[in-house]
């Protein structure tokens, strides 16, 4: 194992959890724009709180990714549409957040590189189970 490889697994963890803060902390500073326009309020839902639940779930997660491998393909599914959402608010409206794209962009791409097992996270193979393969087999 080289020197590296022997951190992927605490990068990986960081990763889930500043990923987990951030997304917490955004959602939660949402709270003070929905309270003066609560759009996302008309379908029975807060986006904020549901923001903070997933960025919790992420910072749970982090923990033990290996073990969670669907709330990292969740981090993944974020990233991807964060990343498509700022460069479509760019080609659209002309807005375009730099930092949002780059952190969606990095955690993302990292996350997808030091996985220990690509083909769970990317669901090929036989490895995942009927449903996806949220827990890790020793745990089973």
């Amino acid at each position: 194992m080289g020197l590296v490889a022997k951190w992927n697994p605490m990068a990986l963890k960081l990763v889930m959890w500043v990923m987990g803060v951030l997304i917490v902390a955004g959602s939660g500073l949402g709270f003070i724009g929905g309270s003066f326009f609560p759009f996302d309020q008309y379908f029975g839902v807060t986006a904020s709180v549901a923001g903070v639940a997933f960025g919790a779930g992420l910072m749970i997660a982090g923990f033990d990714p290996v073990g969670n491998v669907s709330w990292v393909r969740a981090l993944v599914l974020y990233a991807l549409l964060q990343v498509v959402y700022q460069l479509f608010a760019y080609i659209s409206i002309g807005r375009f957040d730099l930092i949002a794209f780059l952190i969606a962009l990095i955690a993302g791409a990292v996350a997808i590189a030091i996985y220990p097992n690509k083909p769970e996270l990317l669901l090929q193979g036989k490895t995942s189970t009927v449903m996806g393969g949220g827990m890790a087999r020793s745990k089973m």
